[in-house]
């Protein structure tokens, strides 16, 4: 996804026909990409899916209420998980 996004953003101000040829498929996507607002909204969809991916991953990494690390001792947690 981020190289994607980077090589999009990165052929807007190229001109396609220097790699119409040597690279048909970039062609094919930035002569979509590049079309109105499609970038605006793809970069805007994007941002969305790695918000929800976040958000995703952190609830089902969330801890289980009670549950012990390792056996450690609270001043261990206290200091190397809980203090930052």
């Amino acid at each position: 996804v981020e190289g994607g996004q980077a090589s999009l953003v990165g052929l807007v101000p190229v001109n396609s026909q220097l790699y119409s040829e040597s690279h048909p498929k970039a062609y094919k996507c930035t002569q979509i990409t590049n079309k109105g607002d499609n970038l605006d909204r793809y970069l805007l969809g994007r941002q969305f899916m790695v918000v929800l991916v976040v958000f995703c991953v952190n609830i089902s990494g969330g801890p289980i209420g009670g549950a012990e690390i390792w056996g450690l001792p609270g001043w261990i947690k206290g200091i190397f998980l809980e203090a930052g």
